[in-house]
């Protein structure tokens, strides 16, 4: 797929013209990161933002116990620290890491603005995207307080479904089990309990593939409202 195609499929750009999306496409610089590479650390100057081409990127930050706390975990397709760019500061609040080898695009912050000044209704679909990030954030959040280990992994289990898929669904863990883990604030050590609790809900898993036979009844299980169901 030529690079102009996967920019598209991003939220981010999916309402631009071709031409714009070539500008892209074209001006952005084309990077690799081998697994554990840093693409940058907190308190950098967020000079870009980014679009993964193919691979994992995981945002953390290091608690002063030294402690790894993973805020998100991005996928092929998807940008990230488009707010940092346009924050006051123009500092990144947290360190951006390859969970496998990767490659990314990096898009200048300045080439942004430009576009941005020249076409407001950019400018309205960059802070819709960024407000969509935002109520995932927050939802996140509530799964950490307020739900299970095995909902919050039955939760995640059901955003990896393709849309319009209800029975029998296959998908395949993205990255390692205690990378999961530690992204919905589970122990690593009871991560495989947890998810040993969801097979009376459906859920069944060979190696990393894992099967759901009724994502309906996984989501009543998880307790999610109809909006914030993704399959």
């Amino acid at each position: 797929m030529e690079l102009s195609e996967s920019l598209k499929r991003a939220p981010l750009f999916s309402g631009l013209d071709v031409g714009t999306i070539d500008f892209f496409a074209k001006n952005s610089h084309k990077k690799q990161y081998g697994k554990g590479a840093d693409l940058f650390a907190m308190g950098d100057q967020a000079d870009a933002f980014y679009f993964i081409i193919d691979g994992w990127v995981k945002l953390y930050r290091m608690t002063r116990e030294g402690e790894e706390v993973i805020i998100n975990v991005f996928a092929p397709g998807e940008t990230f620290a488009e707010a940092a760019v346009f924050s006051p500061f123009r500092r990144y609040p947290v360190n951006a890491q390859a969970v496998e080898d990767t490659t990314v695009l990096e898009i200048p912050r300045q080439l942004f603005v430009d576009k941005i000044r020249e076409n407001s209704e950019f400018a309205l679909m960059m802070l819709g995207s960024i407000s969509a990030r935002q109520r995932l954030l927050v939802q996140q959040i509530d799964q950490i307080t307020s739900k299970s280990a095995p909902q919050r992994i039955g939760t995640f289990l059901l955003r990896l479904c393709p849309p319009n898929r209800t029975n029998n669904v296959v998908v395949n863990l993205p990255y390692d089990k205690s990378l999961i883990a530690r992204r919905l604030n589970i122990q690593p050590e009871t991560f495989s309990r947890a998810l040993n609790q969801l097979k009376p809900h459906g859920v069944n898993m060979e190696k990393r593939q894992i099967t759901i036979s009724n994502t309906a009844s996984l989501a009543d299980f998880c307790d999610l409202d109809e909006r914030d169901r993704p399959c």
